[in-house]
């Protein structure tokens, strides 16, 4: 009888969620961020558990707190609050400062980990793909594109809150914030190994630039960097846009009009021919 009358999170309530959080950038305010974002994505779970409109508004209150996080580890957070909401609707000792801080302990590593893994890894590794597609002339890069990148994004999501839902609180308590740190930094390790793959890959220098000596000459580009390192021109390319934007703070608009600039200039004068 007991568990009759435990409640429960239907399923319907948590794909309900789950979608409401692929919107979950549309609404943001200066003062709390995402909350009323996380708010209205809690909303179907909130009206399974809490059936008198008291409980109802103390629950959505509840939410309204500041919340700011990556959209792909949120929907993990979001999972891990229906939790904790589920206990709490069914008598265990869970204050709003228990559930409230749960979710801020949880954005600093989960905005790290989703940036990490999502902006930082797969996006990169996605556009890269379709770029290098387009450039053989596939027209169906940008439709590769958009079908691998926002169809895995919304199986994620769905995943996240399923999964943060059955296990979140297990995995936080065996995980603890040392093993949080050792996924961040893993993601961050793995997404520099892809940026230097991607240059490799992406970025195309060479120069023109020949050194003569009597009758012998010597091709700067074919005769030494292609020998020592094929790739160096573009590695150094890369490395002065890093600067101007990390320690000189250019925006990206400014950085396209200097690439866009030396490359004229480059080219009048030799330095850097077409590849």
């Amino acid at each position: 009888m007991e568990n009759e009358k435990r409640k429960k999170i239907s399923p319907k309530a948590l794909m309900k969620t789950a979608w409401r959080t692929l919107l979950f950038e549309n609404s943001i305010n200066f003062e709390r961020m995402q909350s009323l974002s996380f708010t209205y994505a809690m909303i179907p779970i909130l009206k399974d558990l809490y059936k008198t409109k008291e409980d109802l508004s103390k629950a959505l209150k509840r939410h309204l707190q500041f919340f700011n996080c990556n959209v792909l580890t949120t929907s993990f957070i979001i999972g891990v609050t229906a939790s904790m909401e589920e206990q709490r609707a069914n008598g265990e000792p869970l204050t709003d400062e228990t559930i409230n801080s749960t979710k801020a302990g949880l954005m600093g590593p989960g905005a790290g980990i989703g940036d990490a893994l999502f902006w930082g890894t797969f996006v990169p590794i996605v556009g890269g793909m379709a770029a290098a597609m387009a450039s053989e002339g596939q027209i169906y890069a940008p439709i590769f594109h958009q079908i691998i990148r926002v169809g895995l994004w919304i199986a994620a999501i769905i995943f996240g809150v399923k999964f943060g839902y059955k296990e979140g609180l297990l995995i936080l308590q065996k995980a603890g914030q040392a093993g949080i740190k050792k996924i961040t930094s893993g993601a961050t390790m793995l997404a520099a190994t892809v940026i230097g793959g991607l240059v490799a890959a992406l970025v195309h220098a060479q120069t023109g630039l020949t050194i003569t000596s009597g009758d012998v000459a010597l091709n700067l580009q074919t005769d030494l960097f292609d020998q020592i390192a094929p790739n160096l021109l573009p590695l150094l390319l890369f490395f002065l846009i890093f600067y101007l934007i990390n320690k000189r703070k250019w925006s990206p608009l400014l950085v396209i009009g200097f690439v866009f600039l030396l490359g004229i200039v480059t080219t009048y004068f030799n330095i850097l021919t077409v590849a």
